[in-house]
């Protein structure tokens, strides 16, 4: 059983490595992975955050999320922002990828376990977008004078209980993008609302009641309020140990449910000889 595991572990990440290379080819993609959250959330949501600041104060924000740093609020949603793209378009495009190119049969009938290509996937584009992350809060404290350096070290079990979240979304993704082929904007949309209810660009408690449950059911939102709880000291949506708590809860039941969303999808596809169609 351990030697199995080692080897399907060793599988997972040449698939990981492979996307990391295919990913160091196209340097402008990469370097657009830091930019595009700055010009296109970021910077706008400064500008606004600035408009309608009291005495350059964030009288709303202050209300309702506990802390009047704009720029240390928006620049930690990016954690949302990477983490959910690593889940959503990392898989989407690497299974896309595979389809075009007519290497998605040939490679699942090796004795690899068709889980460990979604766990490869999700490793490579987890790794892009950690440092997508780390270098993006180097600008935020750097140059916009986020205050939150102290106190980051929170960030890593964090991540590491967030990341078996985005292998759900992972799963559950690729399973859609089998089925539907051409998912791009399907898989663009769910993105965005991913996000935006996480609370990646303002506080959740701002939603509608019925969204805000939707919400709680996420595990970027916990991931979030964690990392802003400690680095920010706002105002924890739950008792910070419950958080930890659904925070855990809600990455394994994500990660249950898009596993077997996926071997029902790549069981069904494989008896329908669909698998390699696009």
């Amino acid at each position: 059983m351990i030697d199995e595991l080692r080897l399907e572990g060793r599988a997972a990440w040449a698939i990981a490595r492979k996307d990391l290379q295919i990913a160091s080819r196209y340097r402008f993609g990469a370097i657009n992975q830091v930019f595009q959250p700055l010009y296109q959330t970021l910077i706008p949501g400064l500008l606004l955050g600035a408009t309608f600041a009291i005495g350059g104060e964030a009288v709303g924000l202050a209300e309702t999320g506990g802390t009047t740093d704009i720029a240390g609020y928006l620049f930690l949603g990016m954690l949302a922002l990477n983490l959910a793209s690593a889940g959503f378009w990392g898989v989407a495009f690497s299974i896309k990828q595979e389809l075009d190119a007519g290497t998605l049969e040939p490679g699942w009938l090796t004795p690899t376990r068709r889980e460990t290509f979604v766990v490869g996937m999700t490793l490579g584009s987890l790794d892009l977008a950690v440092i997508a992350t780390v270098i993006l809060v180097g600008v935020g404290i750097w140059l916009f004078g986020a205050s939150m350096a102290p106190r980051l070290a929170i960030a890593a079990p964090i991540l590491a209980i967030t990341t078996v979240g985005v292998l759900g979304i992972g799963y559950l993704i690729g399973a859609i993008v089998l089925r539907m082929k051409e998912a791009s904007f399907f898989v663009d949309a769910t993105d965005f609302l991913f996000v935006a209810i996480s609370g990646a660009a303002f506080p959740i408690v701002v939603l509608p009641e019925a969204v805000r449950w939707v919400a709680y059911l996420l595990p970027t939102t916990y991931a979030l309020d964690l990392m802003r709880v400690t680095a920010l000291e706002t105002r924890p949506l739950l008792a910070v140990p419950l958080e930890w708590l659904m925070l855990a809860l809600t990455s394994v039941g994500l990660l249950a449910v898009g596993r077997w969303a996926w071997l029902r999808t790549e069981h069904r596809l494989r008896v329908l000889g669909a698998l390699g169609q696009h």
